[in-house]
């Protein structure tokens, strides 16, 4: 498996057919084993074709969110440089944690082409069909309070906001606390799951469902009127690989800026991007409703909302939509 990649690079390089004895030569391994990595290929997906005397010529590539696939649009230093893949998975959170409390690095990712039981906040239920979004966890370790790894949802929403605008030109709205849409319906989700030690965070894991390649026809009736995704609203099918590199790579460059100058300025970032001040605003709080003028929202994360001239501290519930 080591050398998938630079068999594939060899591959890419040359838009012509390339020997195998070249490939053999170049990397300094047996005829043989360029044979036997061109079918290990083949059974990933990959379509080659093969000409005696001529050699190989990579045909097409699958949408698959293999790691190496993944590398090539990665641009950092920590998120991304350990990234494990699987068919199918219950949960890439639940995953995640589990290799988090094993010691797994901080940036170890766990991606899945889908989830069994993918969940999002309060254990409700993640739609996560096979081969048509994306669904990864990261694992951060931030040396912060407890308290102050809220804001890190924030991260997670601004990176996909980035992403979502690199490819599509579209700006999603940023949806207090951790949702992002798209003409009003739900694009993108996120799942923080912490682990604390006295007064420090352990470790945070950071899950992301961002619904790519969904088809209206493939959404469930329980969700079809609240969910869309890229290819809806877009008309264009997109890359998995190539959105994953780029989320990654806006993660990290929030993640920084959240260690450097604080949870304060993401806030303020989120805040601006999400133009939430001044909104009317219904907030369910676990059954009760709370109805006013958003303020904004505080140093933590918490949404200020003006109620009858009364500032309410909110820290949990869903904006009514």
């Amino acid at each position: 498996m080591d050398r998938i990649r630079d068999i594939l690079n060899f591959l890419r390089e040359k838009p012509d057919y390339i020997s195998g004895d070249f490939i053999s030569t170049e990397l300094g391994i047996s005829r043989t084993a360029i044979w036997k990595y061109m079918h290990q290929l083949e059974r990933l997906g990959y379509v080659i074709a093969k000409l005696k005397g001529r050699g190989y010529k990579l045909i097409k590539t699958p949408d698959k969110l293999y790691a190496w696939e993944i590398e090539r649009h990665l641009k950092t230093d920590i998120i991304g440089k350990e990234i494990i893949y699987k068919d199918i998975i219950d949960s890439t959170n639940s995953y995640a944690f589990k290799l988090a409390l094993d010691g797994a690095p901080e940036g170890t990712c766990v991606l899945a082409d889908a989830q069994k039981a993918g969940r999002g906040r309060l254990n409700r239920v993640w739609f996560s069909p096979a081969g048509e979004n994306l669904y990864l966890s990261i694992i951060l370790k931030p040396h912060v309070h407890p308290s102050n790894v809220y804001s890190i949802t924030f991260i997670s929403s601004l990176a996909v906001y980035d992403t979502v605008e690199t490819i599509t030109g579209i700006k999603p709205t940023l949806k207090w606390p951790n949702d992002l849409l798209i003409n009003g319906k739900k694009i993108c989700g996120t799942l923080l799951e912490l682990s604390t030690e006295a007064d420090m965070v352990k470790f945070v894991v950071v899950g992301i469902g961002l619904d790519i390649n969904m088809k209206e026809k493939e959404i469930s009736e329980e969700i079809d009127q609240k969910a869309t995704s890229l290819l809806i609203e877009t008309k264009i099918l997109f890359e998995r690989p190539r959105i994953c590199g780029i989320l990654l790579s806006n993660l990290e460059k929030y993640y920084l800026l959240f260690k450097q100058n604080g949870e304060n300025e993401i806030c303020r970032i989120w805040e601006d991007r999400s133009c939430i001040k001044g909104k009317y605003l219904e907030i369910n709080q676990m059954g009760r409703i709370y109805k006013g003028t958003s303020e904004g929202i505080d140093n933590k994360g918490a949404l200020l909302l003006n109620i009858d001239g009364e500032i309410k501290r909110i820290i949990a519930g869903d904006v009514i939509f």
